[in-house]
């Protein structure tokens, strides 16, 4: 039996290609859950786009593409005023949500 990759890998590798088919992209953040580790739970990313309108927190979920993707996956695209007001607490992540590692730049 293969073995199924963990999320991390999964959303460095979305990333990767989010980054590759939309280079206005400026940052890409991975967002965990208190659920994380269910199977079921989707990779999520948050997307700073400066060619993006402002329209706050709005998930946009994809199905799994096993076998590379074996996960559903959720993105949430915001501009860099967004960003900096959930990174402020002021605009808000789903309950349970909230920012977990820069894939995108990478950080040394």
């Amino acid at each position: 039996m293969p073995k199924i990759p963990d999320k991390s890998e999964i959303a460095r590798t979305l990333a990767a290609a989010h980054r590759n088919f939309e280079p206005s992209i400026s940052r890409i953040i991975h967002v965990v859950a208190d659920r994380e580790f269910d199977t079921a739970e989707p990779v999520k990313l948050l997307e700073v786009n400066p060619d993006t309108s402002e329209s706050g927190i709005l998930p946009i979920m994809f199905g799994a593409d096993p076998p590379q993707i074996p996960f559903p996956s959720v993105v949430i695209e915001v501009t860099e005023g967004e960003y900096e007001a959930i990174r402020a607490g002021s605009l808000h992540l789903p309950d349970g949500w909230s920012l977990g590692d820069t894939l995108y730049p990478a950080v040394a």
